[in-house]
């Protein structure tokens, strides 16, 4: 069992090196000086990157500036402020519903015209329903009693059959 064991130490020595006397870290961690070239490095590609960042942005926005400065080369257009569009919030969304609910019901209660030049006029809905009642709703002409006929599944409603 020693000789595995010695064998062992003796592998690991080869792979990273004896381990110097009196020493106060692990030999086989990183050397200082390579981690500070490293932040060193990585500070300067960050600074390096920002200001390329900083540059398109401010190379943008002087040209969006001169685009404005062109727009505005009428007299009109040159004391023109557009303000900031906001956003179109529903103050009273229940007096809102509310409303929309009272014109539906105007609109389903009145007269009116749907299209005057076209001849198209609305009329109640109870007035509709009385009228319906009087003449009949259309009928196709080979519709056979409609007691005895179903519709088939793959014709959607535009042929039917005998049961």
């Amino acid at each position: 069992m020693s000789t595995e064991s010695e064998e062992l130490r003796v592998k690991s020595s080869e792979e990273y090196g004896p381990t110097p006397p009196g020493a106060k870290y692990e030999h086989t961690d990183i050397d200082p000086a390579v981690g500070f070239k490293f932040a060193v490095w990585l500070a300067a590609s960050m600074l390096v990157s920002f200001a390329i960042v900083f540059g398109v942005f401010w190379l943008f926005e002087r040209q969006a500036d001169r685009a404005n400065e062109a727009a505005q080369q009428y007299p009109l257009a040159r004391d023109f402020e557009r303000p900031e569009p906001t956003p179109a919030l529903q103050k009273q969304p229940f007096m809102d519903l509310y409303e929309l609910r009272q014109g539906e019901a105007n609109r389903l209660g009145s007269y009116g015209w749907v299209d005057k030049d076209g001849g198209v006029a609305r009329i109640p809905i109870d007035r509709a329903i009385e009228v319906l009642l009087q003449r009949g709703l259309p009928v196709r002409p080979d519709a056979a009693g409609g007691v005895n006929v179903i519709t088939q599944d793959s014709s959607s409603g535009r042929t039917t059959v005998r049961r």
